[in-house]
């Protein structure tokens, strides 16, 4: 394994994790821990309640920026990985998108938001109709 390859698969891994407890810390349980999270994240500027009151603009500013990294790591393998390895880029694409899915959908279940693995189905279906192999289109010289 190559030295970009590990690192590579260390960031995914650190990635991953944190995407974990992210959607782990919507249990109510483990609001303690999201607190902790808030109050760096909102330090200096603001007091976070020691209730765990979802502040929507950073979770939709987080949830944003996943979603746009995730659209570009789609696109970037559509453009570089898939013209090397078709097969390869297809096989991180439902990796991720699988990946994605469940815990996403998982967590919106948990918190009482059964209706978001619905609209997840959208993207989900997205990214993987992406990946279906297809016949190479024939170049017609003129």
């Amino acid at each position: 394994m190559t030295q970009q390859q590990s690192a590579m698969r260390f960031a995914g891994g650190v990635l991953a994790a944190t995407g974990i407890l992210f959607a782990l810390a919507a249990l109510p349980a483990l609001h303690p821990a999201a607190h902790v999270f808030l109050q760096v994240a909102y330090w200096p500027l603001h007091d976070v309640p020691p209730e765990l009151a979802v502040p929507t603009p950073l979770l939709l500013g987080i949830s944003g920026g996943l979603t746009v990294g995730l659209g570009a790591m789609q696109w970037a393998l559509g453009t570089y990985v898939a013209s090397i390895s078709a097969d390869s880029a297809a096989k991180v694409a439902r990796c991720t998108a699988w990946t994605w899915f469940v815990t996403d959908s998982t967590a919106s279940v948990l918190v009482g938001a059964p209706m978001n693995v619905v609209l997840n189905l959208s993207f989900l279906a997205l990214i993987l109709l992406s990946c279906k192999p297809r016949p190479e289109a024939r170049l017609v010289s003129a």
